[in-house]
């Protein structure tokens, strides 16, 4: 009996860890921190480029740098497990003003699943924007399918679908991969020599189109990007006769040290998310396992104990039924 109740309540307990693993623990862990301030940096040795401060065309190296770092006193005022994110992002070739291409945002995610939720003064460049999709991460288990990611040039989502996994630094990752066609987005004042005139021909109003070919290394169990790769194209166009220039031409790739950084801060996290994901069905088999070995041995005993007291009671018999011939054999005696 005593072994029993003890294998019953082992199974109990780790039935009982299972299911707080699941459903308590996990959803503590899958949360993006509260703290969160962060810095990826993206470069191209041999962009093309138009250069605002030389008014002139170069080749050389482009950066772009982002930050996305946690508004906390917006965050614990929207509450409901969001999180408010200040992102400032600048292209340039020198960090020298005016740069090639810069923004800010100022948006909100669901804490849990990483999409953007609306609310807390959304907006690109102080101007009221609705932020759809996905932002700096994909959800916690990423899946093999596609996300809504969102263009901060064309400020809509566009689709990024999952293209094959692949192994960064020793670290498991998945691909994904969309394409933006060159759309035209906005109308930009530039110098007329820029499309052949002379030098001292009148500004141009022209047509400004981007395309990007974009690709995206996700840590599944984490939803973190790992690496990226944005080859940009923006092209200028004089509608007057349709001439067209590059303003940009480039294929930018997080550097080495991005990369590593990522890996070396989200490799231990996926693991950790990875054996808690486990333990749950582990624990949860060996539990129902004790419990039906605790309620065999449990019935096992209790046979062996109705056995035991029928035998008591059958060499209690035997013992009543002999002490009762003995006593009549002795009458027979003695009336012989």
């Amino acid at each position: 009996m005593r072994k029993s109740a003890i294998v019953i309540g082992f199974g109990a307990f780790f039935l009982t860890l299972a299911l707080l693993l699941q459903f308590y623990a996990f959803e503590k862990l899958t949360v993006i921190p509260a703290d969160t301030n962060t810095q990826q940096v993206l470069s191209d040795n041999n962009a093309k480029f138009f250069d605002a401060d030389t008014l002139s065309f170069k080749q050389g190296l482009v950066t772009t740098r982002q930050t996305v770092v946690a508004d906390k006193k917006a965050s614990d005022a929207e509450g409901k497990n969001s999180i408010v994110l200040n992102i400032n992002q600048s292209t340039d070739n020198n960090n020298q003003a005016p740069p090639i291409d810069a923004f800010t945002a100022h948006l909100a995610l669901d804490r849990h699943t990483g999409k953007v939720i609306d609310c807390c003064n959304d907006n690109m460049n102080g101007k009221p924007v609705q932020h759809q999709g996905y932002t700096v991460k994909f959800p916690f288990g990423a899946g093999k399918g596609s996300y809504p990611y969102w263009d901060n040039t064309l400020q809509k989502p566009m689709t990024m679908k999952f293209a094959g996994t692949d192994k960064i630094r020793g670290l498991s990752v998945y691909r994904y991969h969309g394409v933006v066609p060159q759309t035209t987005y906005t109308k930009q004042a530039i110098p007329g020599f820029v499309f052949g005139g002379a030098k001292d021909s009148p500004g141009v109003t022209a047509d400004r189109a981007y395309a990007n070919d974009r690709t995206i290394w996700v840590e599944p169990q984490t939803g973190a990007f790992i690496k990226v790769e944005e080859k940009e194209v923006v092209t200028l166009t004089d509608p007057a006769n349709g001439k067209s220039v590059k303003g940009i031409d480039t294929d930018q790739v997080m550097n080495d040290a991005t990369v590593k950084a990522n890996v070396d801060e989200y490799k231990g996290k996926a693991s950790q998310l990875k054996l808690l994901k486990l333990m749950p069905y582990v624990l949860g088999i060996l539990g129902l396992i004790l419990l039906v070995v605790g309620v065999v041995l449990l019935l096992a005993a209790g046979r062996r104990d109705r056995t035991g007291r029928a035998d008591d009671t059958d060499v209690d018999n035997d013992t009543r039924r002999g002490a009762r011939h003995a006593e009549g054999d002795g009458d027979d005696y003695a009336r012989a």
